[in-house]
C-alpha cells in the first residue's frame, strides 16, 4: 500500500464510475491476468502446478487456495506495449489503484505538479505541494510504501510519512 508511477497511454483518461469516482484498477490489462489465472488453474488441476505438492491436499480447488478469477472491471480492458504506455501517472495502491495525479508526457512534469500542487489527496485536505527534494526522489524511486511495520522485543511499531514528505518516517 502506498503511491507508485504507473506508465499509461499518452492523454490517458482512467475510468470513472456513474458519480465520478475513479474506478480501482490493477497495473495490467484484463486478458492477460486472465489467461495467466487459466494457466495456473489448469497446472493445479494437472497437479503439475509447484505449489500443488505442498498445498494440494489442503486446499482441492485451484480458487480455494488462490482467489477467484480476475474481475474484468478489476483490470485494464487493453494490453498497452511499452511503446504505448509512455506517459507516466502517480497511483495510489491502497486498492486496486486509482489516479491521484493527472498523466504526464515526463518525469520533469510530474516533479513540477507534486511540488506546486501535491497529489489529490493533498488537494483536498488543503496541504500544498511537495517538498522538491521528496518529489524528485518519489518520481526517481518509483514507488512510496504508506507506512512499514516493524516488530521488535517491545512490540510492533508503525512508522507513517509526516504530511507533505511522503518517503522520510
Amino acid at each position: 500500500m502506498g503511491r507508485e508511477i504507473r506508465h499509461v497511454i499518452p492523454n490517458w483518461e482512467h475510468p470513472r464510475d456513474e458519480k465520478g469516482d475513479y474506478i480501482p484498477m490493477y497495473d495490467s490489462d484484463y486478458e492477460t491476468k486472465a489467461q495467466e489465472w487459466i494457466a495456473e488453474f489448469t497446472a493445479w488441476e494437472n497437479h503439475t502446478h509447484p505449489d500443488w505438492e505442498k498445498y494440494g491436499a489442503e486446499y482441492s480447488h485451484y480458487w480455494e487456495w488462490d482467489g477467484d478469477p480476475p474481475d474484468r472491471e478489476s483490470y485494464r480492458p487493453d494490453k498497452w506495449t511499452t511503446e504505448q504506455a509512455t506517459w507516466i501517472q502517480m497511483y495510489e495502491t491502497v486498492s486496486e489503484g486509482t489516479p491521484v495525479s493527472p498523466a504526464f508526457a515526463t518525469k520533469e512534469e510530474l516533479i513540477e505538479y507534486l511540488v506546486r500542487y501535491g497529489d489529490y489527496w493533498d488537494q483536498k485536505r488543503g496541504h500544498g505541494g511537495w517538498l522538491r527534494e521528496n518529489a524528485e526522489q518519489f518520481v526517481q524511486q518509483g514507488y512510496a510504501p504508506s507506512f512499514i511495520m516493524m516488530a521488535s522485543e517491545t512490540g510492533n511499531k508503525m512508522f507513517a510519512p509526516r504530511d507533505g514528505d511522503p518517503l522520510k518516517a
